[in-house]
């Protein structure tokens, strides 16, 4: 009936404002428990776990450096793919003041992994960038090295700068010893003309010198002397007979003409 409908509401809405009963807060308390414990039970296991493995870095070589890209343009372009360390290009002209142009470099990624997938990604793809930049249609050539550190590298340019040297000090010693033979050759060749000339300039003074300040020996003076008396006694001798002469021929002359 009417009435009995009302009642049945009216205990219905009884029962839904009613509050809950203690089974179903233990009940509560109970499902409250047991996400506690799984909660707990999750960060023992999340505790457990064990640590991720620390980060070995890696590093990639740049065979071609593309024109007017410098560290900073290298660093710019590489780090949107990763965590980058160090960085290295080696300069075309090593003892310039500014460096221009580069021949290779070395790119020191934080994780190994990254850096071969990047080689594997960037290899013979467009450089890119600003298209007015003179790297733009530029390609990466870049690889990979397995098991190499960075230390390798300093090793790698120490010893490259140590047979640098050692070939530029051998040069220089050898350049010193063709000039030191050069001078030493100019110098000989000038000692020998000189000397050559003043032999030649003085032989001919020292013989002249010879036959008139030599000394007459004894014997020399004897036979002068003994020269000089037979020259005398010969030039007595030949006017006596053109004297006798003159004498006769004057006499005989006379007489014919006396005969006549």
């Amino acid at each position: 009936t009417l009435g009995d409908s009302k009642m049945a509401e009216t205990t219905d809405d009884a029962d839904a404002n009613k509050s809950p009963t203690t089974c179903e807060i233990a009940a509560s308390g109970d499902q409250n428990k047991d996400e506690t414990a799984s909660l707990a039970t999750t960060n023992v296991s999340t505790s457990k776990r064990p640590k991720s493995k620390k980060k070995i870095p890696g590093v990639v070589y740049l065979s071609y450096i593309p024109p007017k890209m410098n560290v900073k343009t290298v660093r710019s372009m590489l780090s949107k793919f990763g965590e980058l360390g160090r960085i290295f290009l080696q300069p075309e002209k090593p003892n310039a003041k500014k460096a221009r142009s580069f021949t290779e470099g070395w790119v020191e990624f934080a994780d190994k992994k990254v850096a071969k997938c990047v080689a594997n990604a960037l290899n013979g793809t467009q450089v890119g960038g600003k298209r007015r930049a003179d790297y733009y249609y530029s390609l990466w050539s870049i690889k990979y090295l397995h098991r190499f550190r960075w230390t390798h590298l300093n090793e790698r340019l120490a010893y490259e700068k140590a047979v640098r040297e050692q070939r530029l000090r051998t040069e220089i010693a050898q350049a010193k010893r063709e000039s030191n033979f050069y001078i030493a050759s100019v110098e000989k060749s000038k000692r020998m003309r000189r000397e050559a000339k003043g032999k030649s300039d003085q032989a001919e003074p020292e013989e002249a010198s010879i036959d008139i300040r030599q000394r007459p020996t004894d014997q020399q003076i004897v036979a002068k002397r003994a020269r000089k008396g037979n020259a005398e006694r010969t030039g007595n001798s030949g006017a006596d007979l053109s004297l006798l002469k003159n004498i006769f021929v004057s006499s005989a002359s006379y007489e014919n003409d006396r005969e006549d």
